[in-house]
């Protein structure tokens, strides 16, 4: 029976240790924190997770991670819709501009849930699983390794470094057979590894140029009878300013603000009473604050310094390093805004139990889960950048110049970051015309009108569909472009103005209200 060590008992290693178990695998999931999960979602409220920031922001599960949930781990789904996680089914919230009925499509279900009880149920089938445990309040401070003093190519320096186990903070080590790193965003993995002379490709990163606010509330009646406007959530980008609501398990729902990491004035949505009288005074959310039957159930968490990020492990078909391999938050990063976090998660763990078991010669499996990360992480990460830069460009105006990513240097025609073809390249090579796709803004636009564009472009969204296949298709991006030419445009969603939303909002926490709790 083959040996893993998880570091990180997050969605992504939790998803990793059960189906790696269910495939035989002796699994250890090394959690830094403590456990301190309630005894029963009763006490959800109240599980603050300080190692994981995270999970008291809005949070959604895309279409495509319920797929993946329904194949590979069908008890969790089932144990997700038994803690009143909500599905929407999106054709039931399509547009009413479209010219035609939204076409149907089982398979676009998106779980609206709050992340504290996804992490919850992950934990308790993850206890009922033989051959995986999680052994909370272990701290990992380092990981055994050898380095192969004879590299495969000798126009190399040195051969790939050799994990064996981890090191912890009570002075023992643990080996196995294969080592993940799970560890998310802030992962030391990639600096010990590096530390130890691995020879590893350099990361792309952008900067996503977004700062959160998020709150949860709880109603006591029926929710609005009303419509998403946004797929699986309701809300618009303002000026300078965005604002969603996201539907979760049971009578709960959460708000987000984006807002502009420099913007010091509208930092005074930190406060509680600031950031109630700010969604009020917004008219799409009136129907779902009414103060009579919701209430709020956290503080307002704050959530900035956020970038987009891609961390391969292979460079030019050469792995860095053999023993371990790295999935979630320390693979791939994307705005959170896009929810896409824990469906990335959940495919990466996927794909990782199908190298891991398929394939028993290290480097072999390094190069499979660097072609699937290629294939299937990066891009979005890609298109992450692109629309991030999009955004910038309107709420930036007197900035025309916006971060772009920084990593590999691209070969001629190739994408900024060199790692993914967005859109397709041309079959005449780099150098060739590139086809004319079209930006996801332009398809949002045009999907609140066609009713196949929207089917097409609600796949992307939900990673149904890659990028490339949709927005640089030459028939779907001619459709686009039709639609767009005949002048028709969405009717605008009011809002109050940036200043005008930082002044009523001061306003109101000049008044006062007492914190929940």
């Amino acid at each position: 029976m083959p040996d893993a060590i998880i570091i990180g008992a997050g969605a992504a290693g939790l998803t990793a240790g059960l189906l790696l178990a269910r495939r035989g695998w002796r699994v250890d999931v090394l959690e830094r924190d403590v456990d301190d999960r309630p005894g029963d979602l009763a006490g959800i409220d109240d599980w603050r997770r300080p190692g994981a920031t995270q999970t008291w922001h809005s949070h959604a599960f895309l279409a495509r991670c319920r797929s993946l949930l329904a194949e590979h781990a069908p008890d969790v789904l089932a144990a997700l819709r038994a803690a009143g996680a909500l599905e929407v089914r999106l054709a039931e919230h399509a547009p009413p501009t479209l010219t035609g009925p939204a076409p149907a499509d089982d398979e676009l279900v998106v779980l609206g849930c709050r992340r504290a009880v996804l992490d919850w149920v992950l934990r308790e089938v993850v206890a009922t699983q033989p051959g995986v445990t999680v052994r909370s309040g272990t701290r990992v401070v380092g990981l055994r390794i050898e380095t192969d003093p004879a590299p495969a190519e000798p126009a190399f320096s040195r051969g790939p470094v050799r994990v064996r186990g981890v090191r912890l903070a009570d002075g023992s080590s643990r080996d196995a057979d294969l080592v993940v790193d799970a560890a998310g965003r802030l992962s030391p993995v990639r600096r010990w590894l590096a530390d130890a002379g691995a020879d590893l490709p350099a990361p792309a990163e952008a900067d996503c140029g977004i700062a959160y606010y998020s709150r949860y509330y709880r109603r006591s009646g029926p929710a609005p009878d009303i419509a998403l406007n946004r797929g699986h959530t309701t809300g618009a980008s303002f000026d300078r300013y965005s604002c969603l609501m996201f539907p979760a398990d049971g009578d709960s729902f959460s708000m987000t603000f984006g807002v502009l990491p420099e913007d010091t004035g509208i930092r005074v949505l930190r406060h509680g009473a600031a950031f109630d009288a700010a969604v009020r005074s917004i008219e799409m959310f009136v129907p779902w604050l009414n103060p009579g039957n919701v209430r709020p159930v956290s503080p307002v968490t704050a959530m900035s310094h956020l970038a987009n990020r891609l961390r391969p492990l292979v460079a030019d078909g050469r792995p860095g390093v053999l023993g371990l391999l790295a999935i979630g938050d320390a693979a791939v990063i994307t705005n959170p805004a896009h929810t896409r976090g824990v469906s990335l998660a959940v495919l990466g763990a996927v794909r990782l139990t199908e190298v891991a078991s398929g394939l028993r010669d290290p480097a072999e499996r390094a190069l499979a889960l660097d072609e699937s990360m290629r294939a299937e992480l990066a891009p979005w990460f890609e298109d992450s950048c692109a629309q991030d830069s999009a955004r910038l460009l309107r709420w930036r105006p007197e900035q025309p110049v916006v971060p772009q990513a920084r990593g590999a240097e691209p070969a001629e025609g190739a994408p900024p970051t060199g790692y993914t073809p967005w859109p397709a390249a041309p079959a005449g090579g780099a150098g060739a015309a590139r086809p004319a796709g079209v930006t996801n803004g332009e398809a949002y636009l045009a999907a609140r009108r066609d009713p196949e564009i929207w089917h097409r472009f609600t796949r992307l969204q939900n990673l149904l569909a890659t990028p490339s296949d949709v927005l640089g298709e030459s028939g779907f991006a001619a459709r686009v472009r039709e639609i767009l030419a005949t002048g028709w445009r969405p009717a605008g969603v009011p809002g109050p103005s940036h200043d005008d939303l930082v002044g009523l909002a001061t306003d109101a926490l000049a008044v006062g209200a007492p914190e929940p709790r």
